[in-house]
């Protein structure tokens, strides 16, 4: 130990009612006040502690009495300034808590009462506690009743019911009601590890049986999702194991955040501090998506886990998701999602990954596969609205880092994402190959859907930079191809496009697209002669370099754009996807087969 004393105390002061101990036998002390008390509490790296003096590995137990008949009475008892330190080398933890003033009273058929307030981990501390009477607590026919009220920091806790136990803390039949600013504060406290979450409250019954604790029945909210369920926590094992089923009628995908190392917002009526405020405003300036907070490594593996968590409706007014289903193990600092599926654009997206965070750097696999998910949900305009068709694609990545953006920046794999068969608005095509003539055409008869005979976008990532093997959308009367690549490192993308129409036009501004930008901000111009579009004099110069070249481009000759060979393109995806998962959605005749009727049930 490098503490001198395990238990210091300055002064101790006990009044003892000796009338009431010769004629009764019974231990009455009107008044205990102890003052300047200091208690070191400890554990070695190999688990010993401190308060265990006997010789034999066997654990001491608490030097309580062992019956409820054998609890002393105590009118009045007093604290001042006392504190408790708890050191465990074993988990490199350590837990201080400092009370200022504590004070109890009561008596045989009086209530019993405490009030305390200190510190805890630096944080401000308050405690009171309302009980049965002396005669209650020594009575060992009848449950103990209880109320306790406990604010730490911005955490606010009450418990009330009945203890059949109350000395062993056994026996509980109470209910907790806890509401806090995020749920990650809790790990100093009980030690069980939750992502970063919006203000929350929630409400349950709290019981404990041998080494096992549980939070069962209880609902609430968390930000702005409402979620229930149990928790159950098995203390027995070197690290605590816990078992959850969470359930959300509707969750806010927003407070999903935390769990790829984001911080959800808070909520919408909560007035933050000053620096919160600065930290939110940086961060909605900044151009990154990926966020940089460090993961916690420490706390992953102090406790394992087995939790499962169904949303049935999501609301996500920028995203068509509609439903979750997740499965989260964690073993010895390694995380892993087996699966999580999302309802996605009446489609799903199947996710398989791996967290390694039992050593530095983390390492992580992410296997993310697309279900046949409908393109008209993600683009709401009446362009999108006439395009038909399933999506279905893979990425699978791996990389190491301590935070999701170093992950990103690392990533290595590849990434496909295909379409065939459908339809699409016949305007939206004519105007990304810039054929003003055919667009002006489809507009005076009415815009009508034409046939999509395939789409692909297959990248390759190597140290956090994707690029484009092949970028094909071929249509019944135009083919799109693509060059260029996406740096996951910087954020940002620079991909031109080459739109080709099969059809004569008389009027055709023929040019290359490039679509550049950070990932949070992207835009689309044309770039005739690729000089490039990031300034404003840039832009333009594509213009009238556009419209002088016009004139003298070949035109429209059926040979510069043949139909694309479908089957060969969804040939060489196999090979990235060798057991057909997400090809057997489509047909090597371009016809989309049925989406399946369980979207969050992985196949």
């Amino acid at each position: 130990s490098k503490q001198p004393q395990m238990a210091e105390i300055g002064l101790v002061d006990v009044q003892l009612d000796v009338w009431q101990l010769l004629s009764k036998f019974r231990l009455v002390l009107p008044n205990v006040t102890i003052s300047q008390a200091k208690v070191v509490l400890e554990k070695n790296a190999e688990g010993k502690a401190n308060w265990e003096f006997r010789a034999a590995p066997a654990v001491t137990e608490p030097a309580v009495p062992e019956k409820r008949t054998e609890f002393p009475v105590i009118q009045k008892l007093t604290i001042d300034n006392g504190s408790l330190l708890f050191a465990n080398q074993e988990t490199n933890t350590k837990l201080e808590l400092k009370l200022t003033q504590a004070e109890a009273a009561g008596f045989l058929e009086e209530p019993v009462k405490l009030k305390a307030k200190g510190t805890y981990q630096k944080l401000p501390l308050s405690l009171s506690l309302d009980g049965g009477s002396y005669e209650n607590l020594r009575s060992a026919n009848e449950p103990y009743p209880l109320r306790i009220n406990l604010d730490v920091g911005k955490l606010k806790a009450k418990l009330h019911g009945n203890l059949t136990e109350p000395l062993a803390m056994k026996g509980e039949d109470v209910t907790l009601d806890i509401q806090g600013d995020d749920m990650a504060n809790l790990f100093p406290l009980i030690r069980l590890v939750f992502p970063s979450t919006p203000p929350y409250g929630l409400k349950g019954r709290l019981k404990h049986e041998g080494k096992t604790w549980s939070f069962s029945n209880f609902s609430g909210r968390v930000g702005d999702s409402d979620l229930s369920g149990t928790i159950r926590v098995d203390t027995a094992p070197k690290r605590p194991v816990m078992k959850a089923d969470l359930v959300s009628n509707l969750l806010d995908f927003e407070d999903l955040a935390g769990f790829i190392g984001g911080k959800p917002e808070t909520d919408k009526g909560q007035t933050s501090s000053e620096e919160e405020q600065k930290v939110a405003a940086a961060e909605k300036e900044n151009d990154r998506i990926f966020p940089d907070q460090r993961y916690d490594l420490d706390r992953l593996r102090a406790m394992d886990a087995d939790i499962r968590l169904r949303a049935k409706r999501i609301l996500a007014p920028n995203l068509p998701i509609d439903d979750l289903n997740a499965k989260l193990s964690l073993n010895d600092g390694v995380l892993k999602l087996e699966p999580t599926v999302f309802g996605v654009a009446n489609g799903r997206i199947e996710i398989y990954s791996t967290f390694d965070g039992s050593k530095r750097p983390s390492k992580v696999n992410i296997d993310a596969r697309l279900r046949q998910l409908d393109l008209k949900r993600f683009v709401k305009s009446d362009f999108a609205q006439k395009t038909i068709g399933p999506i279905g694609g893979r990425i699978a990545l791996s990389g190491t880092g301590d935070s999701f953006r170093e992950l990103m920046a690392t990533a290595s794999g590849n990434t496909f994402v295909m379409m065939s068969g459908g339809e699409i608005s016949e305007l939206l095509v004519r105007l990304a190959g810039l054929n003003v003539a055919r667009a002006l055409g489809v507009l005076a008869r009415g815009d009508k859907p034409i046939a999509i005979r395939c789409a692909l976008l297959d990248l390759h990532a190597n140290n956090g930079e994707m690029a484009v093997q092949t970028l094909a959308f071929d249509t019944a009367n135009t083919v799109v191809s693509g060059e260029g690549k996406i740096d996951l490192r910087d954020e940002k993308l620079d991909i031109v496009l080459t739109p080709v129409p099969k059809d004569f036009s008389p009027f055709s501004l023929r040019s290359f697209i490039r679509v550049n930008g950070s990932l949070k901000n992207i835009s689309a111009f044309p770039d005739p002669i690729k000089t490039g579009t990031e300034s404003l004099y840039a832009k333009i110069f594509n213009v009238i370099v556009m419209l002088a070249l016009s004139p003298l481009q070949p035109r429209d000759l059926p040979w510069l754009a043949p139909d694309v060979d479908c089957d060969a393109l969804i040939g060489r995806i196999q090979k990235q996807d060798p057991r057909g998962i997400i090809l057997k959605d489509f047909q090597q005749t371009g016809a989309p087969k049925v989406a399946p009727d369980n979207r969050a049930t992985a196949q």
